[in-house]
C-alpha cells in the first residue's frame, strides 16, 4: 500500500491517458481512522460543466489515506472484475479483522459502461454512502463514492476519476498553501 501523498508523484509525471494505461483498474483510497470518512459524500466528482469537472471541497487529511494496490497475481477477469476481501489472494486485499475473505465485487458494467458493487455475503456487510447492501445485488457506484467494508471506509475511483481527483487536490493544495 502507498499513501496518497506517495501516489500523487506518479500523478503529476503522467498524462491522465498514461496514468489509465499503468492502472486501468479500479482505485480504492482508505483511512485507518475509524469514521473519518463519514463527511466525505462530498468528494464525487461533478459532471463536466464546459469542459470542466470540479470537487467542492478537499481536507488535508486525504493526504493521510492509502491506496489499496492490486494483488500483483490478478483474477483472471481483473480489472473488469475485482474482488475485494481479507485473503492475500484477492485483487484487492484489506488486511482488516472486519473484512470478509471474499467480501465484495467491484465491476465494469457492459451495458451501462459503469462500475458497479455487489457484496458477496459477507459476515459484517458492505454499505455505499452510508446505505448497508443486500447480498448478491449489484448497485452503481461513482467517482468518490464512500464503500464501507466491515468497519474499513473507502473512497472508490475509476482510474480516470482517480487521475482527475489527484490533479484537482494538487491544484486546490497549491492554491490553499498560497494563502
Amino acid at each position: 500500500m502507498r499513501s496518497l501523498r506517495d501516489f500523487m508523484k506518479v500523478v503529476t509525471t503522467l498524462s491522465q491517458d498514461e496514468f489509465v494505461e499503468q492502472f486501468p483498474h479500479p482505485i480504492l483510497m482508505f483511512t485507518e481512522q475509524p469514521g473519518a470518512l463519514d463527511g466525505f459524500v462530498h468528494t464525487q466528482l461533478t459532471e463536466p460543466t464546459e469542459g470542466v469537472e470540479r470537487i467542492d471541497r478537499f481536507s488535508s487529511m486525504l493526504l493521510g489515506f492509502h491506496i489499496v494496490l492490486p494483488n500483483p497475481k490478478p483474477s483472471a477477469d481483473f480489472p473488469r472484475k475485482a474482488f475485494v476481501g481479507r485473503d492475500p489472494k484477492r485483487d484487492f486485499y484489506i488486511p482488516h479483522s472486519t473484512v470478509s475473505t471474499r467480501h465484495a465485487c467491484l465491476f465494469l458494467d457492459d451495458t451501462d459502461d459503469a462500475y458497479k458493487l455487489v457484496d458477496s455475503g459477507s459476515t459484517n456487510g458492505t454499505h455505499l454512502r452510508g446505505r448497508e447492501l443486500t447480498a448478491g445485488e449489484p448497485i452503481r457506484i461513482f467517482d468518490g463514492d464512500v464503500i464501507t467494508f466491515g468497519m474499513v471506509d473507502c473512497l472508490f475511483f475509476s482510474s480516470e476519476g482517480a487521475y482527475r481527483f489527484m490533479r484537482q487536490y494538487r491544484l486546490f493544495r497549491q492554491v490553499m498553501d498560497r494563502d
